[in-house]
C-alpha cells in the first residue's frame, strides 16, 4: 500500500512538473509568434522598398516627376474652405496612394476634393514622383515634406529634439522591452509594449495631428486620416457635421 501512494505522489509530483513547463512552453511560443507578428507588420517589404528607390531616381532624372503639385494657377484653391480638404501623413507610397485613390473614387464631387500629402524629407521625392505621374484628376493633390513646413521648428515643436535623437529612438524601439521578455509576461500586454515602440508612434508623421491649426491656418475643417484606410463611400457629408464648439472629432475605436 504504502508503495502504491508512493508511485502516486511520484507521478502526481512529475506530472505537475510536466504541465509547469508546457505552460511555459507554450507562453515562450505566444510571445514568440508576437514579436514575428510585430516585425512582420513594421516591416517594409522588399517591393514597396524598391518602388521607393526607384521613385526616388525618377524624381531626379524625369521632369514630368518633378512638376509642382498642384499647378501654379490651383495654388490659391489650398486655403480656399468650399474645397473638402484631406490631410494624409504617411512616408509609405503604396498605402498614401490606396488611402487618396480610394477617396477620390469614392466622391460624389471629386472635383472638390484636395488632398494635403505630407511625408518626410527621406521620403518626399519617391512621395512626389508618385502623384505627379499618376494624377487623380480632377481632385487637387498637394504634396509637402515636412521640412518645407517653416513652422516645424524645435521651439514650436519640442518633441523634434527628441525624435532626431537617432540613438534614443533605437534604445526605444530595441531596449530591454524585447531583450527582456520572459514566459511570465501576458502575450497581450507584451503585444501591446511592442506595438507602443513602433517607430511609427514616435516618428514626427505621427505627431502632425496635434499641430494642422498651425500648419493649415487658413482652413476651418480638415479631415485627418491614416494611412492603413480604405474609402468605400462619399466622405463629404463630414463637413456637414455640427460639432457644436468643439475643436475636433473622431471615430471611436471599437
Amino acid at each position: 500500500m504504502k508503495n502504491n501512494q508512493y508511485d502516486a505522489k511520484t507521478f502526481a509530483v512529475r506530472l505537475k512538473a510536466m504541465m509547469e513547463y508546457m505552460n511555459k512552453e507554450v507562453k515562450r511560443s505566444r510571445l514568440a509568434e508576437q514579436m514575428h507578428k510585430h516585425f512582420a507588420a513594421t516591416a517594409i517589404p522588399k517591393s514597396i522598398h524598391c518602388l521607393s528607390l526607384r521613385l526616388t531616381d525618377e524624381y531626379s532624372s524625369n521632369a514630368n516627376a518633378r512638376k509642382q503639385l498642384p499647378p501654379p494657377e490651383l495654388l490659391p484653391v489650398l486655403s480656399d474652405n468650399s474645397y473638402y480638404h484631406f490631410i494624409l501623413a504617411s512616408d509609405n507610397v503604396l498605402a498614401a496612394s490606396v488611402v487618396v485613390s480610394s477617396a477620390v473614387r469614392s466622391a460624389s464631387k471629386p472635383e472638390k476634393i484636395i488632398f494635403h500629402v505630407i511625408t518626410d524629407k527621406k521620403t518626399y521625392p519617391a512621395m512626389h514622383s508618385w502623384f505627379a505621374l499618376n494624377p487623380l484628376s480632377p481632385a487637387i493633390i498637394e504634396v509637402k515634406g515636412v521640412h518645407q513646413f517653416d513652422w516645424l521648428t524645435r521651439e514650436n515643436v519640442p518633441i523634434l529634439e527628441a525624435l532626431e535623437s537617432h540613438h534614443g529612438v533605437r534604445n526605444h524601439y530595441h531596449g530591454d522591452h524585447i531583450r527582456g521578455a520572459n514566459v511570465t509576461d501576458n502575450p497581450r500586454v507584451f503585444a501591446s509594449r511592442l506595438q507602443s515602440r513602433s517607430p511609427k508612434y514616435i516618428s514626427l508623421l505621427n505627431h502632425l495631428r496635434i499641430y494642422l491649426p498651425e500648419l493649415f491656418p487658413k482652413l476651418n475643417k480638415v479631415v485627418f486620416l491614416d494611412d492603413d484606410v480604405v474609402i468605400q463611400r462619399d466622405l463629404s457629408p463630414l463637413w456637414d457635421i455640427n460639432l457644436y464648439g468643439k475643436v475636433n472629432g473622431a471615430v471611436e475605436n471599437l
